[in-house]
């Protein structure tokens, strides 16, 4: 382990770790607004509170892992964890739920990606348009792991910076806009009401504080690693601002959503209903077609009917960007994680054996963006988090904090 005299503490050290967990949090999963609707948004203003509910219990369970990592001298999540359970080889169970979810995590971004160009360029994201869109991106995404990953690199904090700051003028001006006059427009022109919150506490809360908090346990590898260079005090300032950063930025976001989520659901099952009756309708035959698709890129579709053209063009090009970006690390992660262990005795070309591993995963993620962004969102996430809690969640507690009381009565002895 690090020699304590030369580990940080300061806020600004503790900042630099806690933006680890922002990045990884506010990602395209999140700026679309999908991930929002699905747990928060859809059950009334309990979006304001319940955020900062799920991430101050994922600070805690990060923290937990993050001390015990420290004082045991471990830099990365496998050594962590195969420490923590009662048996290494269990280590295996927090392997599962990671892959799971970076799996789920491109899915979504080739999905979100089709889906935002399919809304920005007009086209009916179902069906073959579904499918057309997503190759498009998948070609896309193939080139860009080939001939431009430093590229992406590079970008990929620009990209956040300039995703956070677009969502955080969306949210500002979702808030201020005048949501009654144009949701009494959109009602009375395409005759329709309103939708009403659902009104499930217990739900909103298994869904919105332990499962959110659960999946999103994806922070986890990269903040033991950011922490490398932190003190005790340090990692528990990290947390600190982590929760802070990432709890209020969700709770702005699914306050504003809250806010039109009536009109958007009420105008996506209009026009659901209006696909059925009128299969070939288009986009440029009725605009109702785009919100009938448009739902599982809220944000998108909250800038549209506002009419803010230039936020709306900023948005839709920058969450693109993210989406894409997203694809590219995590295939490499993935490359990474198994091209050493893919035929090594038979295929001895490291980088025939990581392009392999590439089109499988590529391949695998295509086939589940089929499903959507929303699907992809309410179940490959959701039932990961249920998985977390048990493996991930729950284990911290019952063996975590034994193990750091034991490390720490070890330590004052010496």
């Amino acid at each position: 382990m690090n020699d304590k005299s030369v580990l940080k503490s300061t806020w600004a050290a503790a900042f630099t770790v806690a933006s680890v967990w922002f990045g990884t949090h506010v990602g395209g999963g999140f700026a679309s607004g999908n991930q929002v609707i699905q747990y928060y948004s859809n059950y009334g203003y309990t979006s304001v509170i319940f955020p900062i509910l799920a991430m101050g219990l994922l600070a805690v369970v990060m923290y937990i892992m993050m001390k015990f990592a420290k004082l045991s001298g471990f830099t990365n999540y496998k050594d962590t964890y195969a420490a923590l359970y009662p048996k290494p080889w269990m280590e295996v169970f927090f392997e599962i739920f990671y892959i799971v979810i970076v799996l789920a995590a491109m899915a979504s971004a080739v999905a979100g990606a089709g889906e935002v160009l399919a809304n920005f360029i007009g086209v009916k994201y179902v069906g073959a348009g579904k499918v057309t869109m997503n190759l498009v991106i998948v070609a896309v995404l193939i080139i860009l792991t080939i001939f431009g990953i430093k590229l992406v690199r590079a970008a990929s904090t620009v990209l956040s910076v300039a995703i956070i700051v677009i969502t955080a003028l969306l949210v500002v001006f979702g808030l201020t806009a005048d949501y009654d006059s144009i949701a009494a427009q959109l009602t009375s022109q395409y005759n329709v009401e309103l939708a009403e919150y659902t009104n499930a506490t217990a739900t909103a809360i298994w869904k919105g504080v332990l499962v959110y908090a659960a999946f999103q346990c994806v922070s986890i590898p990269p903040m033991i690693a950011a922490a490398n260079e932190l003190s005790l005090k340090g990692v528990k300032k990290a947390n600190i601002l982590g929760w802070l950063m990432n709890g209020f930025a969700l709770a702005a976001s699914g306050w504003m959503l809250t806010k039109w989520y009536p009109l958007l659901a009420s105008l996506q099952n209009a026009g659901k209903e209006f696909l059925a009756a009128n299969p070939t309708a288009t986009v440029a035959t009725d605009p109702i077609v785009a919100y009938a698709t448009a739902l599982g890129i809220p944000n998108q579709t909250v800038l549209n009917l506002i009419g803010i053209k230039w936020l709306m063009v900023a948005f839709s090009v920058l969450l693109f960007c993210a989406f894409m970006s997203t694809c590219v690390t995590l295939v490499y992660t993935m490359i990474q994680r198994f091209e050493g262990k893919f035929f090594p005795n038979t295929i001895k070309n490291d980088k025939l054996r990581g392009t392999i591993v590439a089109a499988l995963v590529i391949a695998i993620c295509f086939a589940i963006s089929l499903l959507g962004l929303t699907e992809i969102v309410k179940y490959a996430y959701g039932y990961d988090g249920y998985y977390s809690i048990v493996v991930i969640v729950i284990p911290a507690f019952i063996w975590g904090i034994p193990k750091i009381k034991k490390l720490e009565a070890a330590k004052k002895a010496e």
